[in-house]
């Protein structure tokens, strides 16, 4: 859902300074989570080889939202290089799923949950940015956004 939605950015949507963050920088900081997530801990994370310093701070009020108030975010990733990075995500998908027990700890100290609560708060996390730029489209008069289940037959899951 995240990259269909992806493609159906324009080209003027994309690094725009319209928002407080451009589409890709929210793009961008729902792989950095879901691949961070998915790892053992915050330790072992490896991050997007073409990672730009910084681009996965949304910025906010706490402290963990963001990276560094000195860090400026230089440039942009183009549409290719997510696709690229969703891909890689989908690839590493079951081997990080399978690697902890579901009812072990989460591995990171700030959620106290199971690693199938964290798997659940990740799937959350994406939903809702994909959910910010699909109205961010919408109110742009782009439409087309079907339900995953309007399209495949519930047996075939």
């Amino acid at each position: 859902m995240l990259g269909q939605t992806l493609e159906k950015v324009p080209d003027e949507q994309w690094n725009t300074h319209e928002y407080q963050n451009p589409t890709w920088q929210i793009i961008y900081h729902i792989l950095w989570a879901t691949r961070y997530y998915l790892g053992e801990n915050s330790e072992t994370y490896m991050p997007f080889h073409k990672a730009i310093e910084g681009a996965e701070s949304l910025g906010g009020s706490q402290d963990w939202e963001n990276s560094s108030e000195n860090i400026k975010v230089e440039g942009f990733h183009t549409k290719d290089e997510l696709l690229s990075f969703i891909e890689d995500i989908g690839k590493e998908l079951r081997q990080n799923i399978e690697a902890f027990p579901l009812d072990g700890n989460s591995g990171f100290e700030w959620y106290p949950y199971t690693r199938l609560e964290l798997h659940i708060n990740n799937i959350r996390h994406i939903q809702h940015h994909t959910a910010q730029i699909t109205e961010r489209l919408k109110a742009k008069g782009i439409t087309g956004f079907p339900w995953w289940a309007d399209h495949n037959i519930p047996q075939e899951w």
